[in-house]
């Protein structure tokens, strides 16, 4: 996916919602799937699995969207859960302690257990 592309899509996966999040997650692009996002989120009602397997970068912008998006959860009483973070974002999500927000698991089988 060109970089500058940004895309989301959703499945549901027994009694869970996955969102498939494509391109990077940044100050470029946040703002085009943000509505989109919390939408799908305030519909949800069941748990939600954010895919990141093809976010190859995130920044402020893009953490600030899951920051957002986990208060919304926590709000409709939702559990929320991230996969398949790649090494970049991985370090991000490691270096501002991410992991104390959300539950992080290492790709998508893990997280639909």
């Amino acid at each position: 996916m060109n970089e500058d592309k940004i895309g989301i899509h959703s499945e549901a996966v027994g009694d869970k919602m996955v969102v498939h999040v494509q391109g990077n997650l940044d100050v470029h692009n946040t703002h085009k799937i943000e509505k989109d996002l919390m939408a799908l989120v305030s519909a949800a009602g069941k748990p939600v699995i954010f895919n990141l397997s093809d976010v190859p970068f995130i920044s402020s912008a893009g953490l600030r969207l899951l920051v957002t998006t986990l208060r919304l959860c926590q709000e409709q009483k939702i559990s929320i859960s991230i996969c398949g973070l790649q090494p970049a974002v991985e370090k991000v999500f490691d270096i501002i302690g991410m992991q104390q927000l959300f539950t992080i698991y290492p790709d998508l089988s893990s997280a639909l257990k």
